[in-house]
């Protein structure tokens, strides 16, 4: 199951669908707000965002999944794997939204965040985690990011999305604007929270493997004291990926290193699935 970043969607994985599609059934999920998926009148959690993907691996019948998450979505796997762990054989975490109680700055080079969402170091689909702000509310560049696509074409965020991230495929620039102009313009208007764990020290309680893929150093969000501490807590269940030279959104910067993490981690929730059976 793969599960996108805020302001992304289900045409953000352009790479990652066709390496696995005939192998082994894959769900790129469209979170509440994202996509053309209904927004309720509610507020905005990770803890609603992890009961919608349980909802559909048990819809879908294909838990226990690996469950891959970008920012947001790794902050919501991380939660599913906490929920439900019967659904979960392992999650991968690209730069998860690990926020904290801190108000936090996290700047990023490479694009406007008023128009895109932000990228680079607090990329498109930050989640929380960019800017000066309440860290647990909505995040402060939402609103601007929503509304200046509002009223454009895709081609028109496509071609801004290709001056300011000159290293992004043409199928992944094409798939991140197709998201942004399908964002829900109320996404910005409902109560989020995004503190409902210490992330990071809320791995101690996840059994199963866990991979975490890290930006270079002050080009994403999550910082070397939070990985230090996350290998402190997982142990030998911990496989960390650095990218020293990509910036939050690693599978459009890094996508061969990002792919080969990734067979590894199918491979280690295959293993491990098959180790529960067994003892099962």
């Amino acid at each position: 199951m793969l599960l996108h970043g805020l302001t992304d969607a289900s045409t953000c994985w352009p790479t990652v669908l066709p390496r696995y599609a005939g192998a082994r059934p894959v769900v790129a999920l469209d979170a509440r707000g994202h996509g053309g998926t209904p927004l309720p009148d509610e507020p905005f959690t990770v803890a609603a965002l992890a009961a919608d993907a349980a909802e559909a691996l048990r819809a879908l019948d294909l838990g226990p999944a690996l469950v891959v998450g970008h920012s947001m979505g790794g902050v919501t796997a991380e939660e599913l794997a906490l929920a439900a762990p019967e659904l979960v054989a392992g999650i991968v975490l690209e730069d998860p939204a690990w926020v904290t109680a801190e108000p936090q700055a996290v700047d990023g080079p490479g694009t406007d965040p008023a128009l895109l969402g932000v990228s680079g170091a607090a990329g498109t689909g930050a989640g929380a985690g960019a800017g000066e702000r309440d860290p647990g509310g909505v995040p402060d560049w939402l609103a601007p990011a929503v509304a200046a696509v509002q009223g454009r074409t895709v081609d028109q965020i496509a071609a801004r999305g290709r001056l300011d991230n000159p290293r992004w495929s043409e199928a992944e620039v094409r798939g991140w604007a197709e998201a942004k102009a399908r964002v829900d313009p109320r996404l910005a208007e409902v109560p989020h929270d995004w503190l409902g764990r210490d992330w990071v020290e809320a791995l101690a309680d996840v059994r199963v493997p866990v991979t975490l893929l890290t930006a270079g150093p002050g080009l994403g969000v999550v910082s070397e004291r939070q990985a230090a501490r996350a290998a402190e807590l997982l142990g030998d269940r911990l496989t960390h990926v650095a990218f020293p030279d990509a910036g939050h959104n690693i599978r459009r910067e890094a996508p061969g290193a990002y792919l080969a993490a990734l067979d590894a981690a199918v491979a280690r929730a295959d293993a491990s699935a098959g180790a529960g059976a067994a003892a099962r």
